[in-house]
């Protein structure tokens, strides 16, 4: 084994290979700065051009391109405001108050240097770990699957800090966006009133463009001012950097997060984001300056969606089951140059694979050296006049929106989700709450429809363990803030 690495080491560390990364890193951090692309859209572009590459190099690019994808939408959440993936959404809830605060250059440090921990510890799981946690994952089928999601959408009870109700409400109403289009079981269409635009469902990226991108530019508009209201930028990228090894302990439990719900098939970055988010907001002492710019949410979710890269890649290799769209695509472009996955491709193919597990590495260390020379020039959008940001944001989500699938029909659901989104805002109802009820929505409801198949009712749920644990889990992150909150009010009485 340790022959092995230092041979996929050797290979990885050529100046070709290294130069290779580096540019994979750059196209992935721009790709998925642009919104509605992504590293599903970056990777998907890759196939052909690396028809004609050595393996070990496309695999190289790969990876430049899957980690720097996933780590570039945080840029555009912190500096305007619109997620630039699905796996940046909650970055956008305290990554833009601080740019608007005008420390946009210490919420991108943060969010750099957070991807790149949370992405080399991925990476250094998957090189080390996948025997062991490919057996776990044998263990997490459609029921525990469906309670994890449960598990996920249990934190809307708690997320939303100044109304429960209003909190309930967003999430119910992300539950029912979620319910649109074919049913995943019967295949019969629901909700989509004969539109044929709608029976894969309300596109997710286009929602949240909407919700994010055209709401917070008709309020910029409103407002007649910049993203920032400092006419000059305080801070530096290092102090936000700095931030995250301060908040180790964060850093630590948020890159966990991101590390189990990679190896979990289905799940991805998206919900790894936002449940990141919600753990360590409602577990932290100042959970009152969450979504007003407080940097520890911008390091929690960024070191847990990069922490899936590596991890989701363990059942993709090991099993030849994607662990997220992405991967699925990953596993297109081995398939295209003869790789076989499963038990076989670490006895078949051991040095490549390894030269791509050091090119994963090497990738997190390539964020920091790429990135950081650029983050004054990405911080400057938030002090340019309104007049001509706000025009260009508008194209910016036209296009994104419009690049999706190529159809006018998701620009008309980011505008219509715009217009929503701003009386929303207006009205104090947490984004974050709906977008939860969105992401983990769909995946609740299919692994709750077959788990009733298989098991024939909701036995599954106290029959199996790791089901059971994560029922009792849910129920007291639901019910143990209330229960706090009685016994602090009744001790209050009694001093009275």
């Amino acid at each position: 084994m340790s022959h092995v690495i230092i041979e996929g080491l050797i290979a990885a560390v050529t100046p070709v290979n290294l130069l290779i990364v580096l540019f994979g890193t750059l196209i992935g951090v721009i790709i998925g700065a642009l919104p509605g692309l992504g590293a599903t859209t970056g990777i998907a572009l890759l196939i052909p051009i690396s028809y004609g590459m050595e393996t070990s190099t496309a695999l190289l690019l790969t990876a430049g391109i899957y980690m720097g994808a996933v780590y570039g939408g945080s840029i555009t959440a912190i500096v305007i405001g619109i997620p630039g993936t699905p796996t940046s959404t909650a970055t956008t809830l305290d990554g833009y108050p601080m740019a608007q605060q005008g420390r946009s250059l210490e919420a991108l440090g943060a969010s750099t240097m957070a991807s790149s921990v949370g992405g080399f510890a991925s990476a250094l799981c998957l090189m080390f770990f996948t025997p062991l946690v490919s057996k776990v994952v044998l263990y997490f089928g459609v029921a525990e699957q469906f309670m994890l999601a449960m598990f996920g959408l249990s934190v809307i009870a708690i997320s939303s800090r100044e109304s429960f109700l209003k909190g309930l409400l967003g999430g119910f109403f992300g539950l029912a966006l979620a319910t649109v289009g074919y049913d995943p079981i019967s295949g019969y269409d629901r909700f989509t009133f004969g539109a044929d635009s709608l029976a894969n469902g309300i596109p997710f990226m286009a929602i949240v463009i909407g919700l994010f991108g055209v709401s917070q530019t008709i309020a910029m508009a409103e407002e007649a001012k910049t993203v920032s209201s400092c006419s000059v930028l305080s801070g530096s990228a290092w102090d936000g950097a700095r931030e995250v090894f301060r908040n180790y302990w964060i850093t630590i439990k948020s890159t966990a997060i991101g590390l189990f719900l990679g190896a979990t098939p289905g799940v991805g970055g998206g919900p790894a984001n936002m449940i990141a988010y919600t753990a360590i907001a409602n577990s932290s002492p100042d959970r009152d300056t969450f979504g007003k710019g407080n940097i520890k949410g911008v390091i929690a979710p960024e070191a847990s969606n990069n922490a899936t890269v590596g991890t989701a890649l363990i059942p993709t290799l090991a099993f030849g089951i994607p662990g997220s769209t992405a991967c699925a695509v990953v596993l297109g472009l081995l398939m295209l140059h003869g790789v076989d996955t499963g038990p076989k491709l670490f006895i078949d193919m051991p040095v490549t694979i390894y030269t791509f597990f050091w090119g994963l590495l090497f990738t997190c260390i390539a964020l920091v050296i790429v990135c950081f020379p650029l983050l004054k020039f990405f911080a400057k959008v938030t002090v340019v006049p309104f007049q001509i940001l706000v025009p260009n944001i508008i194209i910016f989500c036209v296009l994104g929106a419009f690049s999706l699938r190529g159809f006018l029909f998701d620009v008309f659901v980011a505008i219509v989700f715009g217009i929503l989104g701003y009386f929303l805002r207006k009205a104090q109802y947490p984004m974050v709450c709906i977008v939860l009820g969105l992401v983990l929505g769909k995946l609740a409801e299919t692994n709750l429809s077959r788990s009733l198949m298989i098991y024939k009712g909701l036995g599954f749920l106290i029959n199996r363990p790791i089901t059971l644990t994560l029922l009792i889990l849910t129920i007291a992150i639901v019910v143990l803030p209330y229960v706090n909150l009685k016994s602090i009010r009744k001790r209050l009485e009694h001093k009275r």
